[in-house]
């Protein structure tokens, strides 16, 4: 049998662009007070979990996560690693849009009414092809290129060299973390929010990965 890892998801701390209710993908913004204080939540919810190695993506608002909840950790704490592997969906022009709007158009431009309807009827890997193909400039992410970069990843990861049993914190976003557990994990309602600074824990072993915690 080959090692196992387990791997720790973190949707980082609510944004400024969260709380105004905005389209955020590659677009940035830093946390809130009430962003701060779930991701100090979070921290000592953790406090006594040993992390061989620390992810995120190169998005400030997921080191500043990141970096809030390893304060709170009783291990000598791991150097945090930024790459785009894990950045959240690119929504082309529809990054800082009023969520509730783009979604709209999205729905709209595809022949659907709403977003309710869209969701209803389109699984998450349709619904980033559908964003694309709703995006005047089609420069949004489709699955395609999205599951590259997410799997490459994830592929890396598995593959450093670490102890069995060993524990890789990952501090993201919502829509990465939703089409991960959608892939691997299909039995799970990714249509729930996945909420500020939540911890989703998967184990990996021998090419397969397990659900162990969602949105915790």
């Amino acid at each position: 049998m080959g090692k196992k890892v387990n791997l720790y998801l973190v949707r980082h701390g609510e944004t400024y662009l969260n709380r105004y209710g905005r389209m955020q993908g590659w677009a940035d913004s830093p946390l809130t007070e009430e962003g701060k204080v779930v991701a100090v939540a979070a921290g000592q919810k953790l406090a006594d979990t040993e992390f061989a190695y620390v992810y995120t993506s190169d998005s400030g608002r997921t080191l500043e996560t990141a970096e809030i909840i390893l304060k709170e950790s009783r291990y000598p704490i791991p150097v945090i690693n930024r790459t785009k592997a894990f950045r959240e969906t690119f929504f082309g022009s529809f990054e800082g849009e009023v969520s509730a709007v783009a979604w709209s158009k999205i729905a709209q431009e595809n022949g659907l009414t709403n977003f309710r309807e869209l969701i209803a009827g389109c699984t998450v890997s349709e619904i980033a092809d559908l964003t694309k193909k709703a995006d005047p400039y089609h420069h949004a992410e489709n699955f395609e290129e999205l599951w590259a970069r997410i799997g490459g990843g994830l592929d890396s990861l598995v593959d450093l060299d670490c102890a069995d049993g060993a524990n890789i914190l990952i501090v993201t976003h919502g829509n990465t973390i939703r089409n991960i557990v959608n892939r691997f994990c299909p039995d799970i309602d990714v249509t729930i929010d996945i909420r500020n600074a939540s911890v989703t824990i998967l184990e990996y072993a021998d090419g397969e990965y397990r659900m162990v915690s969602f949105n915790g």
